[in-house]
């Protein structure tokens, strides 16, 4: 029953009794501005204090390391590449995986340290593991030990803890150690119970990442490609657990095709070492770094974190090289899109991304920069939009002419990862690093069927046969449809023929090796698509020949992007700039429009975290989900995408 409206004056008629009055929420909002206030005013004392400890020429707390001390390794959080945010809500940054790297080959002749402590982990890329269980092998060299701990989990888990002398399990622990595979999702069908048909072109066959929208099943070319991936891949870790539990190469692949997963079963398949809970592990790590000291019962345990150990200044070497020959390490992580990076607001939420308009930015200030010889550009991307692949690679190409800039690939450098790469003077990818898929994908969705599954009629008016083309809400007809496969044809073209150039090969050449296909590090190698096989240490061992800085020797190095501020990010939601760029000068409503967006994208980012990251999804069901989200976000806005085909991690 429909409320009546209620008004000062009652109606004229006999009978009627007027309404009690509302109770009022007057506190609701008096909540919401003291919340935001409090806020503010401690983002502005923050900001007072930062603005001090520079001016003191303060930095972060050096930790300080004592004898007989462990180095704890904590893998169940993800292996960073650089830290996209600092300020207020950050208690400390993470080390990232460059800094974990430095510190291994500085605790490897460090006095006060006696060995590692790994604790299991996933949720990092096969490369980036691989390279850090090469940094714990070369650290064990030493002498040193290390002891690991795992729980529970699955492959990646256990192959994280392999570099350790002795690997113990709870009795009740169990692995997840399955044989090799993939399984992808596709939506064709769901989408034909919808009556949304999403039509596809890719350049060539195995430019697959249109598939799950225009299939059921795997082309044979994509599955062809996985396949030999996955393979490799298989083949590495099964390898690696050979040499480190040195057992025989048949027998580990037998026990893994069986699949093992209780601690019983990788006891007696001489996988682990022992039984022991976390607290026991500990225990041992006591008796193993330092005999008790007399007088007392027994040892203390000097556990260091990386993040502390990396800010201290143990073992560190105190040669450096000259303030005026420094090199610029310039992160591109994430998907490619155009415009501005935006990190989610000062709340977090914001996913790692290649902002075009920032990208170029950053490479400007290194070229610009005259204590800066030298420019590192680590990709760790699977591509995204064409348009904003296309604009570095033009900034890339005129920052080259000026000094040095190398490509050192991550897990992942593929597709627009790729056309940034070949702008290079040198690209240098790790054995497992995924590259190459030189390739272009064009969807075209068509929501017609779904809209006439509703009800719902379109009619149109036209001044051309181009008013509608390419839009969502009517069919597509043959005309459109070439028109839109020489859009993409000529996108391709122009991918493979910079690609040919910057390999110097002849196009016919380079078309062979393009198609869409995606290649090891390895096999990129041996087709001529990279250059030096490698990791961050031999990248770094490169570049610092090229500018002549000894090995031996530190490089002072200058990180971009540089982390947001999270108390600039609050301010900015104010409307106030700190940074004095063009933003400065923007009217009342485009910082407001501003704010409206930085809220919208926290709450959207946020939605989508607490979505992806549900325990009940599987972990690979997680990541295709992600994966497809940001690509999905830049197709929004263009329609010629470079992006790898599925997501491997």
């Amino acid at each position: 029953m429909p409320e009546v409206p209620y008004t000062s004056q009652p109606p004229q008629y006999s009978g009627y009794v007027p309404p009690p009055p509302r109770k009022t929420r007057w506190w609701i909002p008096v909540v919401i501005i003291l919340g935001v206030f409090v806020v503010f005013i401690i983002g502005i004392i923050a900001l007072v204090a930062g603005v001090a400890t520079s001016l003191g020429g303060g930095s972060k707390k050096v930790a300080a390391v004592k004898s007989n001390s462990i180095l704890s390794l904590n893998l169940s959080r993800p292996l960073r590449e650089y830290n996209s945010q600092s300020g207020l809500f950050n208690k400390q940054d993470p080390a990232t995986f460059l800094e974990i790297l430095t510190a291994l080959k500085r605790a490897k002749n460090d006095d006060n340290i006696k060995g590692i402590y790994i604790k299991s982990g996933s949720g990092n890329g096969f490369a980036k593991m691989t390279e850090l269980h090469e940094a714990l092998a070369e650290f064990k060299k030493s002498g040193k030990f290390i002891y690991a701990f795992i729980e529970t989990g699955e492959r990646a888990d256990y192959y994280s803890t392999l570099s350790a002398d002795s690997i113990f399990m709870p009795r009740e622990g169990y692995i997840q150690l399955n044989a090799s595979g993939a399984s992808v999702m596709f939506y064709k069908g769901l989408f034909e119970k919808l009556g949304i048909d999403a039509h596809v072109e890719q350049f060539e066959e195995y430019k697959s990442f249109g598939e799950p929208y225009s299939r059921k099943n795997f082309s044979e070319p994509a599955k062809d490609e996985l396949r030999t991936l996955i393979s490799q891949r298989s083949e590495a870790f099964l390898s690696a657990i050979s040499q480190a539990r040195k057992l025989p190469l048949e027998d580990v692949r037998l026990a893994i095709n069986r699949g093992i997963y209780t601690a019983d079963s990788m006891l007696g398949n001489h996988m682990i070492d022992g039984y022991a809970s976390e607290q026991q592990v500990k225990d041992k790590l006591k008796t193993r770094a330092k005999a008790p000291e007399e007088g007392k019962k027994e040892a203390k345990l000097r556990l260091v974190s990386m993040d502390d150990y990396v800010n201290s200044s143990s073992g560190a070497n105190t040669s450096v090289a000259d303030v005026k020959n420094q090199i610029a390490i310039i992160y591109a992580s994430g998907a490619i899109r155009t415009g501005k990076r935006d990190g989610g607001g000062p709340f977090g939420g914001g996913n790692m991304e290649i902002a075009s308009e920032s990208f170029i930015s950053d490479l400007k200030k290194a070229r610009e920069n005259e204590f800066i010889t030298a420019i590192i550009l680590r990709i760790d991307s699977p591509g995204g939009s064409a348009l904003a692949s296309d604009v570095m690679w033009e900034e890339i190409q005129k920052t080259r002419k000026v000094k040095p800039v190398y490509a050192s690939m991550s897990d992942v450098a593929a597709s627009g990862g790729y056309y940034m790469a070949m702008a290079c003077d040198t690209i240098i990818a790790h054995p497992l690093t995924v590259t190459g898929s030189v390739g272009v994908i064009g969807i075209l969705p068509t929501f017609s069927g779904s809209l006439g599954k509703m009800g719902i009629s379109i009619d149109t008016i036209t001044t051309g046969r181009s008013s509608h083309f390419m839009s969502p809400y009517l069919p597509h007809n043959q005309q459109d449809l070439e028109q839109f496969h020489g859009l993409m044809a000529g996108t391709y073209h122009r991918f493979v023929t910079k690609a040919a150039d910057s390999r110097h090969k002849s196009y016919e050449d380079m078309r062979a090796l393009a198609k869409g296909r995606v290649w090891s590090g390895t096999d990129a190698k041996n087709v001529g698509l990279v250059d030096v096989l490698g990791g961050w240490q031999t990248t770094l061992s490169l570049v610092k020949k090229r500018i002549g800085i000894p090995d031996t020797m530190r490089a002072m190095v200058q990180i971009f992007p540089k982390p947001q501020d999270q108390i600039e990010d609050l301010l900015r939601m104010f409307g106030i700039s700190m940074d004095g760029d063009e933003d400065e000068e923007s009217s009342g409503d485009d910082n407001q429009e501003r704010l409206n967006n930085v809220l919208r994208q926290t709450m959207g980012a946020a939605a989508w975290t607490a979505f992806t990251q549900q325990s009940a999804l599987p972990e690979s069901m997680r990541r295709q989900f992600s994966n497809g989200y940001s690509i999905l976000s830049i197709s929004m806005k263009e329609h010629a995408l470079m992006a790898m085909p599925y997501s491997f991690e």
